[in-house]
């Protein structure tokens, strides 16, 4: 019998499989499967030729120097110049660091990076590092300062030229495209230096900005016939820009502007979110669209609408910061990314955030100093998933410009053995079903089976702000959670769960409040914050019980949340608050009409 079970395992093991890879494929667009494909052997034709191609790439870039628009570079290094400078003392001390850990020494003495996640090695050979240096040879404390920043980036840059001829990972398009980006900006610091400081750098950094010029020419070189529509989203879009910015320094026209803008209205639809829902890829396509506006100082048709798009990008993301500037963990977002996105991070801080009426992607109030969002996006984006995180619903909440609801962070990438857990409910505040997955998560970017929201109302009663959705379950269309999340003028944050199964027999799930970092329980009701002492009142029992969370997006520390029992009979509600804030009886009384509502929709 043994022998005759084991076949029989195998057949069903390999038939779950390609149902999953089938729910996995099936929903994107077709022509995505052949873009792959081509990019694939594309890959395998090209890789023999790697240093004959780079080497050409090389010495178009060089050649294209002198066509450089030293205006356009000047607007885009004033620009810079009025954001906060990127961090420099990990390289100036001799470390370079990528996606939140040290990798090597700096310069690194294999650019290889043996060791190194795919992720790091990405970010390295994009050379963020050069724009940094850059940044304090243009505008260091003293003339030492730049000088020894002036000379350290030119021999990593030739290190770096010399050792990339043979290291397929750093001519992958979207490495490329974040190379020409840092590149520009870091020789647009340069140009700005030398014409606003005078004598006191004259002459210094010339040679490193002309070798930026000709890194980012060849980086750019024959990028169009690369376009990564076989992942489409931010990959897509990034590349895009990339080609936009070489074409506003090298060259003339604005073919490549239209294309990026085009595909920029595509991604940033609506209220302005990016369709990937993950802040921190907002955040960045944003520095990437300003910086393409910077360098754009003409007013044609095509700059009005990259404007309009850079309108409605910068408020959506000023409209879900946090008080204390940090992002909501919703998708693969590193909550303390924004200060690396100088120019989106300058741009976002004067401007004023959507108005209740106009959110559509993402619901946040605000009350003072106090501030609410949750995720009523859609789980994910059918030509881009491998970002979503089964974060249906998701919650997070600031008490006196403090954060108390955060989610766990971001895991890595590639290869992080952490990420299936970074990805799951469990790094969220979400109601959780056993054995019923919100995404069927697996791999490292893989999506199958999906769930959905709908049914999303919003408005006011009796001083709460609110939001009711539903969340559906993918392969189970009769199971749905029901929330409702409100914020009280006081700041107190109330939040009502319930699940609701249909005709099918009831279900049970354990719904999860995240504590951010310093928040601390003492006993399953008070909670102890930087901002002072909160009450936790409930429906239903709560449980304080350990977490974890992802800080550095390299690290792992233990954290803590308030978990509760959901189910498909009642309603729970929980009321967070300080002492003298409405109670949890006045929130079910003010919020009954909303929630009743809510049940009434998920009937239909």
């Amino acid at each position: 019998m043994t022998h005759d079970a084991a076949p029989d395992a195998g057949s069903k093991t390999a038939s779950a499989g390609a149902a999953r890879w089938w729910r996995t494929l099936a929903p994107l667009h077709p022509r995505s499967h052949g873009a792959r494909l081509l990019h694939e052997s594309r890959q395998r034709a090209w890789g023999p030729l790697l240093p004959t191609l780079a080497r050409a790439w090389a010495q178009r870039g060089g050649d294209q120097v002198s066509q450089a628009r030293h205006d356009a570079l000047l607007a885009l290094g004033e620009a810079l110049d009025a954001a906060p400078a990127p961090p420099t003392a990990e390289l100036l001390a001799g470390r370079l660091w990528a996606a939140g850990r040290e990798v090597a020494a700096f310069p690194p003495a294999d650019w290889a990076l043996p060791g190194a996640q795919p992720w790091e090695t990405c970010e390295a050979h994009s050379l963020h590092w050069v724009e940094a240096l850059a940044a304090v040879a243009a505008w260091g404390a003293d003339l030492d300062a730049s000088t020894r920043a002036c000379a350290l980036a030119e021999a990593a840059l030739t290190a770096w030229h010399h050792a990339a001829l043979r290291l397929p990972g750093a001519w992958e398009p979207w490495v490329r495209a974040r190379r020409t980006l840092a590149t520009l900006r870091g020789a647009a610091r340069l140009v700005a230096a030398h014409a606003h400081a005078g004598d006191r750098t004259r002459g210094l950094g010339r040679g490193l900005r002309d070798a930026l010029l000709a890194t980012a020419a060849a980086a750019a070189a024959d990028l169009e016939w690369m376009l990564e529509t076989h992942l489409d989203g931010n990959h897509l879009l990034t590349d895009h820009i990339a080609l936009a910015a070489a074409e506003a320094v090298f060259r003339s026209g604005d073919g490549h502007l239209r294309a990026a803008v085009a595909e920029a209205e595509r991604q940033f639809p609506g209220d302005g979110g990016h369709v990937e829902a993950t802040p921190m890829y907002h955040a960045m396509l944003l520095d990437d669209l300003l910086t393409l506006r910077a360098l754009r100082r003409d007013h044609g048709p095509a700059v009005a609408r990259l404007q309009a798009v850079l309108v409605r990008a910068t408020a959506w993301l000023a409209t879900v910061r946090h008080p204390d500037g940090r992002l909501p963990c919703f998708g693969d977002t590193d909550p303390d990314a924004m200060p690396a996105f100088v120019l989106a991070h300058a741009a976002v801080t004067p401007t004023r955030p959507l108005g209740p009426e106009q959110q559509r992607s993402v619901w946040a109030a605000r009350q003072g100093p106090h501030f609410a969002v949750c995720h009523v996006a859609p789980a994910l984006w059918e030509p881009q998933p491998g970002h979503a995180h089964a974060d249906h619903l998701d919650v997070e909440w600031s008490w006196q410009d403090r954060r108390i609801v955060s989610g766990a962070g971001l895991a890595g990438y590639d290869g992080d053995p952490r990420r299936a857990l970074n990805r799951s409910a469990a790094s969220h505040s979400v109601v959780d079903v056993p054995g019923r997955p919100a995404l069927e998560l697996w791999a490292t970017f893989r999506v199958g089976a999906r769930g959905r929201v709908a049914v999303v109302e919003r408005g006011r009663s009796d001083g709460w702000q609110w939001v009711t959705a539903l969340a559906f379950w993918p392969g189970v269309p009769s199971l749905a959670h029901l929330r409702l999340v409100a914020l009280h003028t006081s700041g107190a944050l109330a939040v009502a769960d319930r699940l609701d199964a249909g005709a099918a027999p009831p279900v049970s799930g354990m719904g999860r409040l995240r504590l951010a970092p310093g928040v601390r329980c003492t006993g399953a009701r008070h909670l102890d914050t930087p901002a002072g002492p909160l009450q936790a009142d409930a429906t239903t029992e709560l449980e304080v019980a350990p977490g974890v969370r992802f800080p550095r997006r390299a690290e792992t520390e233990a954290s803590v949340e308030l978990r509760y029992r959901v189910v498909s009979s009642a309603p729970v509600w929980v009321v967070l608050g300080a002492r003298g804030m409405p109670t949890l009886a006045h929130a079910q009384a003010a919020l009954d009409g909303p929630w009743q509502g809510l049940v009434a929709g998920a009937r239909r």
